[in-house]
């Protein structure tokens, strides 16, 4: 499958068509070759077990499919409400690589910090746009 090709999205979404189901309180979002996976809990230690063994399930399947993934292009954030503390959990792996746990993350465009507010994404796209304006100055006053 051509990476880039106009059909690769549609071979894809067939290719991952039978994807394992998540279980209880894991829940997963595809968006052309982006694959999110949600695990929900108030407790962290819970949360962090759902998510291993929905990792566990999806390694086997991408090994039967031979699928190849980039570990290192993988992140794990905690989203929680404001105030509320805890300790950074024990590493989830996939293929034995473990993934990082991340302030924030980019999801389709927009980068989300673990409280879900906008601010990171709106401090980045203020920085592309004072960039962007600084390469337009010189032009602009001719």
């Amino acid at each position: 499958m051509a990476q880039g090709g106009l059909i690769s999205p549609v071979l894809f979404s067939l290719y991952v068509n039978d994807m394992p189901s998540p279980l209880h309180h894991v829940e997963f979002a595809l968006h052309a070759d982006d694959t999110t996976i949600i695990a929900t809990s108030r407790k962290l230690t819970l949360l962090v077990s759902y998510l291993e063994f929905y990792l566990n399930d999806l390694q086997r399947w991408l090994s039967e499919w031979r699928i190849a993934i980039n570990v290192s292009k993988s992140s794990t954030i905690i989203f929680a409400r404001a105030g509320r503390r805890f300790i950074q959990p024990r590493p989830v792996t996939l293929f034995g690589e473990p993934i990082q746990w991340v302030e924030t993350t980019r999801y389709l465009w927009v980068t989300l910090d673990k409280r879900l507010t906008l601010s990171p994404h709106i401090d980045q796209d203020r920085k592309k746009t004072a960039q962007r304006m600084g390469m337009l100055g010189p032009l602009l006053n001719r």
